[in-house]
């Protein structure tokens, strides 16, 4: 029999009124798994988008589990392992695209480290630029801060820029010391024995203590730089005030768990931080608007375009990415016709560059994508949905 159906994976994805993007990532994750034994759950914490009449008849061999209030994450992700059988659980989040070689490459890291705890990969957000969440250190009050205000963009030096684990390069694998709930992968009696999620967090800064406490239990955690996803960030929580309150609140919470607490340092990182809120409240601008674009190009299967002409009439067919892009141009993938380690690959040599990316999926006539890794992602959608 063939190595790669010996290990089972359980994937587990929690939605919470995003039934479009959920949509999307299933379909790269079917891509991912032919050919192996994975299981996909799909936890809904009581989303109120119709997700429960969308996505059933859509994936009939996804198992479904309705929550019938919002757990948040903690407590939604454990409910769900209880019910999975794979051997390695992977958690994913709802707003991601996985490439098609994904357990191709977490298998051939399992089979040769077999002191992991959790593995992470390599996420980019949808302008094709590396997301630093996807390898962290031990946070610490001062990095929390300069973190959240960006003062580590500034200060990019110890203890200011302690936040990410940045003494790895995005295109290395190594040991890391935290991985980001959006995208990790552990064995399951793993989970078990350290009693997964700690359900007093609602949600952030469950990543963190997970990764912690299987440091604790002897084992590493691994950024593995081949495991490569595309995750909007921005679709499953806008970055509100109210966010940066729970995140700032989350890892207080974790370090009063672990370490020794400095009520002082707490205070003084509160009251900087409602300052800080406040002028950024000040300066917060109206959401994100569409773009205008001066040249919009579709890269796929031409007899696919006659779906694009209803969102983007001046579309134009292409079958090979353009030298120059007019300032500002849009780029459309087929994702039939391209596999998303290709698109990653063309993501990242145009980050730079003034374009957008969009999404087609053909078989649902949608298209999504995000600009930004703190706003909300745009969906298209035909008049039937």
């Amino acid at each position: 029999m063939p190595s790669k159906f010996i290990m089972k994976y359980s994937v587990i994805i929690l939605n919470y009124n995003v039934k479009y993007f959920v949509d999307a990532c299933l379909y790269t994750v079917l891509k991912a798994a032919e050919g192996y034994a994975v299981e996909i759950i799909v936890a809904d914490n009581n989303s109120t988008d119709a997700s429960r009449s969308y996505l059933p008849s859509k994936y009939p061999n996804v198992k479904f589990l309705w929550f019938d209030q919002n757990l948040g994450f903690a407590k939604a992700y454990n409910r769900a392992v209880k019910t999975a059988k794979g051997q390695f659980i992977l958690i994913l989040n709802p707003d991601t695209l996985v490439s098609e070689d994904l357990f191709d490459v977490l298998n051939a890291f399992i089979s040769k480290h077999l002191d992991f705890g959790i593995v992470g990969g390599q996420m980019i957000d949808g302008t094709g630029r590396f997301l630093p969440e996807s390898k962290r250190n031990i946070p610490q009050p001062i990095s929390i801060f300069s973190k959240l205000t960006g003062l580590d963009r500034i200060l990019r030096f110890v203890p200011f820029n302690r936040y990410y684990a940045t003494a790895l390069s995005p295109d290395e694998t190594g040991k890391v010391a935290v991985l980001t709930g959006a995208f990790m992968c552990l064995p399951k009696k793993v989970y078990e024995k350290i009693g997964g999620f700690d359900e007093q967090y609602f949600m952030y800064g469950e990543d963190i203590d997970l990764s912690y406490r299987v440091l604790q239990s002897g084992l590493n955690n691994y950024y593995l730089h081949t495991a490569k996803i595309i995750h909007f960030k921005g679709e499953s929580a806008g970055k509100t005030a109210q966010y940066y309150k729970n995140f700032y609140t989350s890892t207080i919470q974790f370090y009063r768990k672990h370490f020794k607490s400095n009520r002082l340092v707490e205070f003084l990182g509160r009251y900087l931080l409602k300052m800080w809120l406040a002028i950024r409240l000040i300066k917060k601008t109206s959401p994100k608007k569409a773009l205008d674009f001066n040249k919009i190009y579709f890269l796929g299967a031409k007899k696919h375009m006659p779906q694009i002409y209803p969102y983007f009439p001046s579309a134009e067919w292409i079958s090979n990415i353009p030298d120059n892009f007019d300032k500002h141009s849009l780029l459309i993938f087929d994702m039939d016709y391209l596999s998303v380690s290709k698109i990653i690959i063309i993501m990242r040599q145009l980050k730079d560059y003034p374009v957008s990316f969009r999404f087609f999926f053909p078989s649902r006539e949608m298209i999504l994508g995000s600009d930004s890794k703190d706003h909300l992602g745009e969906v298209l959608l035909p008049d039937k949905f």
